[in-house]
């Protein structure tokens, strides 16, 4: 079963693009990414999701969050034409869910491979609602992914398996990026908070949130520019650039292009 939605209100912080469960699973390619978050989950059979650089295996209950624009492959692990691959997944996007995904903790990419039953039934239970052709539908759905997102939140946070990585690693790096981003932050601050090694805190990163401390900063900076720019319209975009923690004026050019697809000048223009 699978469900698309034509009519999408893309004011919404955050709207649903399409749902399937108990889907027979294709190969799928997609070198630039795709434009919408993208959750998948293994009902049956077994996957291989290929995604910055990494290798990951897609069994029963397991599942993987993929953010836009994050250039991913899967397919199922068989070749035996009778040994499918069934999945379920949602899309969805909305005009805040950069921002959304960021403040909640998810960046490239959140492998979840011992996910709770609210999280591995949560389509199932939702797919009649969701599909209801209730001309409101598309307000409860945003609301739906939003709770969805949260679960996935906990499910970081109470996971015991995550919670020693939390709060050696994980909380003190977040907060000093939170509370100094504006300045040149490098791994020799991330190791003086936490007192461990530079691969080591890469790699628990990697491991809870597909990401790395560095992409984490820039992604605050890049939202914190985005408020600046919409607030401070007396601002010009290179003073805020460097409010924010960019050295140059090239640099803060290039990322928030390169988070935002246009530059931050023509993010601008969009508003006023």
């Amino acid at each position: 079963m699978r469900y698309s939605f034509k009519n999408k209100d893309r004011s919404l912080p955050l709207y649903l693009d399409s749902i399937g469960y108990g889907w027979q699973q294709e190969a799928v390619k997609r070198p630039q990414g795709y434009p919408y978050v993208h959750w998948l989950q293994t009902y049956s059979g077994v996957g291989i999701v290929e995604i910055e650089n990494q290798t990951l295996r897609l069994e029963p209950g397991q599942g993987i969050l993929i953010n836009q624009g994050i250039a991913h492959n899967y397919h199922s692990e068989s070749d035996n034409e009778n040994a499918t691959w069934h999945t379920g997944y949602f899309t969805f996007g909305g005009a805040l869910v950069s921002e959304i995904t960021t403040t909640l903790g998810f960046h490239d990419y959140l492998y979840l491979s011992e996910p709770d039953d609210n999280i591995t039934k949560f389509i199932e239970t939702h797919y009649d609602e969701i599909e209801n052709k209730d001309p409101f539908h598309i307000y409860g759905s945003s609301e739906l992914v939003y709770n969805f997102l949260l679960m996935l939140k906990k499910y970081m946070l109470d996971n015991p398996r995550n919670q020693q990585a939390y709060q050696k690693i994980i909380a003190p790096i977040l907060d000093l990026i939170q509370e100094h981003y504006v300045d040149d932050l490098d791994n020799t601050d991330f190791q003086r908070v936490t007192h461990y090694s530079t691969q080591y805190i890469l790699e628990t990163f990697r491991t809870n949130y597909g990401s790395t401390p560095h992409q984490i900063l820039i992604d605050l900076r890049i939202r914190k520019a985005k408020e600046l720019l919409l607030n401070q319209p007396n601002l010009s975009v290179e003073e805020i650039g460097r409010m924010v923690g960019f050295n140059t004026y090239s640099y803060f050019i290039m990322m928030f292009k390169r988070a935002e697809r246009v530059t931050p000048g023509k993010f601008r223009q969009f508003y006023f």
